[in-house]
C-alpha cells in the first residue's frame, strides 16, 4: 500500500514538472515581491503518456524570483515531454464496506486492524434468544417398592426379594428419566457499538417429570406386597397390600423431578473478525434440582385377619423429598463462526460453588376401625421416627456445561437455529437414594408392644451426580 502511494506521488510530481515546462516562458522580469502560488490549467496531448492518468491537475508553485535571474527557457511548442506512466489507484477496502452482509459475513476479508473497529457480529445492540427445549434428566435410582407373588405362596415368603416366584412390579428401572418439554431464554446488550463488552442473562426450565404406578385388588384375591429387610431377624420380609382372606387394598407410587436454572454473565470479546468472534464469559449460575417420591396405601382387613377387626381401614403414607440449590461462580467461553448466511456457535464453561442440600422425610399411618374414630400415628413403613426429619447441609459442587448450535440468518436482525445443551452437577441428593429398606417391624404403627431392637430405617444422606441433555430449537433477534 505504501509503495503504491509513493509511486502515485512520484507520478504526480513528474507530471507537474512536465506541464510546467510546456508553458511559455515569461519575458518580463518578475517583481521583487513574492508571487503567490497559482494553479495552471494545462492542455494534455492525447498522444502523450500523460493522458493515461485521469483527472490529473498539475499544480505549479512559484517562489519569489531574484531580479538578476535569467528568464526560463521555454520549451518548443508541440514537443511531447516524456513522463512515467501513472499507476492506477487501488481501491481501499474500508472497515464497513462489505463487512456485514445480510448473512453476517463478507466474501471479501477485512484487514485485521479494521475488523475490530466495527461490530464483530450481526448488527444490533440488544439481543433476545428464545428456544424450545426437549430433554431429560438423569433418572433416580429407587429400590424395589412393590412386589407380587403367585397365589398360594406361603405368607412368610410371599413377595420377599429373592423369594420364590417374586416379581418386582415397581420400579423396573430408573424413574423420571423420560424426555420432556421445556424452554431456554437468553437476552443481553452490548455496552459499545463494536460489540466488545456486554452483559447477558439466561434462564432455562425443563418441565416436571411425573410418573406413577398403581397396583390394587379390592377383593384381596391376589398377592401384592411391599418388600423390606427385617432388622430383627435379618431376613427379607414384606408388608401386605393384598393377600387372600387377610387383606384387600391398593398402593399408589408417585415420583416427580424438576430442574430450573440460569444466571447473568459479563461478556468480554477476546478476538474478533469479519466472520467470527471469541468471547470470555464471567458470571453467576444458579441451578435447582428437586425430586419427590410419595407412597400411599389404602387397605381393608378381611375376615381372615386374626389380630385386627375385619373392616378396619389403614391409610399408610411415606414421603421423600430432596432439593438442591446450587450457587456458583461461572467462567466460560463463547465462539461463533459465520459462513455467508449460515453460522456455527459453541459455548462451554464450568461453575464452581456450593450446593445447599435439603432432605425431607415424613410418614404417617391412619387407622380407622369400623364405627370408631380414626387415629393417626407418626410413621408409615419406610419412613419411621428413626429417619423422619428435615435435614440440610452445604456441599462443594462442580457444574460443567456445553452448548452447541447451527443456524441460518433469515433477515439482518433474525436468525433461526437448532442446538444441543449438556450440563452436569456433582454432589446432588435424590429422593430415591434416601430410601432405606431396612425396617424394624416393632416401629410400624400402632406399636402396641413398644419398640425393641435397633431403630431402623436410619437417615444416611447419599449423593450422586446428575446430568441434563437437551435438544434446542430457537429464534434469535437483534436490534
Amino acid at each position: 500500500m505504501l509503495t503504491r502511494f509513493l509511486g502515485g506521488v512520484a507520478a504526480c510530481v513528474g507530471a507537474a514538472g512536465a506541464l510546467s515546462a510546456q508553458q511559455a516562458a515569461p519575458t518580463a522580469t518578475a517583481p521583487s515581491s513574492a508571487v503567490p502560488a497559482r494553479v495552471a490549467a494545462t492542455t494534455i496531448d492525447r498522444g502523450s503518456p500523460l493522458a493515461t492518468a485521469p483527472n490529473l491537475i498539475a499544480v505549479q508553485a512559484t517562489t519569489p524570483a531574484k531580479p538578476a535571474a535569467p528568464a526560463p527557457v521555454a520549451a518548443k511548442p508541440g514537443t511531447p515531454i516524456p513522463a512515467s506512466p501513472a499507476t492506477p489507484a487501488t481501491p481501499v477496502q474500508t472497515p464497513m464496506s462489505g463487512l456485514l452482509t445480510e448473512g453476517g459475513c463478507s466474501a471479501v476479508a477485512c484487514p485485521a486492524p479494521a475488523a475490530c473497529a466495527v461490530p464483530c457480529g450481526p448488527p444490533g445492540k440488544f439481543w433476545f434468544d428464545a428456544g424450545y427445549w426437549y430433554g431429560h434428566l438423569t433418572g433416580q435410582n429407587v429400590p424395589p417398592l412393590v412386589t407380587a407373588a403367585p397365589v398360594g405362596t406361603p405368607r412368610a415368603v410371599a413377595g420377599t426379594l429373592g423369594g420364590p416366584g417374586t416379581t418386582v412390579l415397581y420400579p423396573t428401572g430408573k424413574v423420571n428419566s423420560n424426555w420432556r418439554s421445556g424452554f431456554y431464554l437468553n437476552a443481553g446488550m452490548w455496552f459499545d457499538d463494536a460489540q466488545k463488552c456486554g452483559i447477558e442473562g439466561n434462564f432455562f426450565f425443563l418441565g416436571q417429570s411425573k410418573q406413577g404406578y398403581t397396583a390394587s385388588d379390592p377383593t384381596g384375591a391376589s398377592i401384592i406386597t411391599r418388600p423390606f429387610t427385617n432388622t430383627i431377624t435379618g431376613l427379607p420380609d414384606t408388608e401386605l397390600v393384598s393377600f387372600p382372606g387377610i387383606l384387600a387394598g391398593s398402593i399408589n407410587v408417585q415420583s416427580r423431578s424438576n430442574i430450573i436454572g440460569g444466571g447473568p454473565n459479563f461478556v468480554k470479546n477476546l478476538c474478533c473478525g469479519p466472520c467470527g468472534r471469541f468471547d470470555l464469559l464471567l458470571g453467576y449460575t444458579y441451578l435447582n434440582v428437586r425430586d419427590e417420591i410419595n407412597i400411599q396405601e389404602n387397605l381393608t382387613s378381611l375376615p381372615g385377619q386374626t389380630n385386627v377387626t375385619p373392616g378396619t381401614m389403614f391409610q399408610v403414607n411415606d414421603n421423600f423429598k430432596t432439593s438442591n440449590n446450587f450457587h456458583g461462580a461461572n467462567i466460560g467461553f463463547a465462539t461463533e463462526r459465520r459462513y455467508s448466511h449460515y453460522y456455527l456457535g459453541a459455548r462451554a464453561g464450568v461453575a464452581l460453588g456450593v450446593n445447599h442440600q435439603v432432605i425431607d422425610i415424613d410418614g404417617n399411618t391412619t387407622i380407622t376401625p369400623p364405627g370408631g374414630p380414626a387415629q393417626t400415628y407418626q410413621g408409615g413403613l419406610l419412613a419411621q421416627p428413626s429417619n423422619i426429619g428435615h435435614y440440610t447441609r452445604d456441599r462443594f459442587a462442580v457444574m460443567p456445561w456445553v452448548g452447541l448450535k447451527a443456524g441460518v440468518q433469515l433477515t439482518p436482525h433474525l436468525r433461526a437455529y437448532v442446538g444441543y445443551d449438556y450440563l452436569y452437577l456433582s454432589n446432588v441428593v435424590r429422593a430415591g437414594d434416601q430410601i432405606d429398606l431396612r425396617v424394624n417391624p416393632t416401629q410400624i404403627p400402632p406399636r402396641t408392644n413398644g419398640v425393641t431392637g435397633p431403630a431402623f430405617p436410619v437417615f444416611t444422606p447419599k449423593e450422586t451426580g446428575v446430568s441434563l441433555n437437551a435438544i434446542r430449537f430457537g429464534l434469535e433477534g437483534r436490534y
